[in-house]
């Protein structure tokens, strides 16, 4: 991860101490021109791609077409070509991800969905290119709506007291990514991968391992993402709340990367179910939707299923079942509800953290033998 390099370090200090030596005017450009050493660096491949897909995203967005329905089909369907090959390659011909190319796919998609054309028109080319490439979030997000953004870029101000908290979130993210991620879990725990003797918590513990290390590098990153974008006087959304204190598989996706799974709310739950009024479809193709944005595989698929039926699930045990109200209010039924979310949630790690849904199913079975009969 850039952060984590000197490189990145320099360049995160560079960027606060020009930004506020500029005019308010030549900001967005500043930003833009941070995320683009940021591609490069990265590679030459990586800049290459995020080229192609900025000047689709240009062409569709900068004029004023007359007809903007048909442009805006043009321009989703564009994307989910170039996503989809991106996705395709990396999956099958072992292609290098590119930095932070999943989460600009999702911005254009917000853009032309939402915005439309005549980005140039209306003076909008300098905060627009200053979103899509903001050297804080161009890694791994958190994913800001356009609005949001040119809102808190327009009214950017050096507060000493936001500075204060920033750099005490860039800590609290260093910490979880080298302290708790690099060195707790790798070094003090690494017995969590290591053989038991007990084939159900060697199949159990790893579970457990991944899904700490991903929670704290991936909420690290993001923790150091919004300290970044607050020095510079910009507020973008959080990604994470306690996602394993969750009570149940709904609220743990209300918790759990919370940008990427609100833009999945938007864009596909919401208007599958407007269409369909199926509760069960838009659950599971939103799910859906989220695995393979993740990775075009099998391995993926199974993971969206997966947690699609457990919000099925979820759903029609709260709108069906007379009495769940009642226990909501228990004690003793929101800890175990608790428990049992937690628990699927670490089983559906068995889908992600193994090469294949061969391995998957090895894993999961010896985790469900002690439920099966006879056993």
């Amino acid at each position: 991860m850039v952060w984590l390099t000197p490189f990145g370090m320099l360049c995160m200090l560079a960027t606060v101490l020009l930004y506020w030596r500029l005019p308010s005017a030549w900001r967005p450009w500043l930003l833009a021109a941070g995320g683009g050493v940021l591609l490069a660096h990265d590679g030459w491949s990586s800049l290459a791609a995020w080229t192609g897909l900025l000047l689709w995203v240009a062409l569709i967005c900068g004029p004023q077409w007359q007809r903007q329905s048909a442009m805006r089909t043009v321009g989703l369907a564009g994307v989910l070509l170039m996503f989809g090959a991106y996705q395709y390659g990396k999956a099958s011909h072992g292609l290098l991800a590119w930095i932070g190319f999943a989460f600009v796919s999702l911005k254009a998609w917000h853009l032309i969905a939402e915005h439309g054309g005549g980005m140039l028109r209306d003076s909008r080319a300098a905060s627009t290119l200053a979103w899509l490439l903001f050297p804080p979030t161009l890694a791994v997000g958190p994913v800001q709506r356009y609005d949001a953004f040119r809102l808190e870029l327009l009214r950017a101000r050096w507060e000493p007291q936001l500075a204060s908290q920033a750099l005490q979130r860039i800590l609290y993210g260093y910490v979880k990514v080298v302290l708790l991620a690099g060195y707790l879990l790798d070094h003090k725990l690494n017995l969590l991968g290591n053989p038991t003797g007990h084939s159900w918590f060697d199949a159990y513990l790893p579970l457990l391992g991944y899904g700490l290390n991903l929670y704290w590098q991936f909420s690290g990153y993001c923790d150091i993402a919004i300290g970044f974008a607050a020095l510079l006087g910009i507020r973008v959304p959080e990604n994470f709340r306690f996602p394993f204190a969750a009570g149940n598989l709904q609220e743990f996706w209300r918790r759990w990367h919370i940008t990427v799974s609100e833009w999945c709310r938007d864009f596909v739950f919401r208007p599958i179910l407007s269409r369909t009024r199926q509760y069960m479809l838009s659950s599971l193709a939103s799910m859906v939707v989220l695995g393979l944005w993740h990775e075009l595989s099998p391995r993926y698929l199974a993971w969206g299923l997966f947690h699609g039926a457990g919000l099925v699930l979820v759903h029609l045990w709260s709108k069906h079942v007379p009495w769940a109200a009642a226990l909501r209010g228990n004690v003793l039924w929101r800890a175990f509800s608790w428990f049992l979310t937690l628990q699927f949630v670490i089983l559906s790690f068995a889908l992600t953290s193994t090469p294949d849904l061969v391995a998957a199913w090895r894993s999961m079975t010896v985790l469900f033998a002690p439920l099966l009969p006879g056993h």
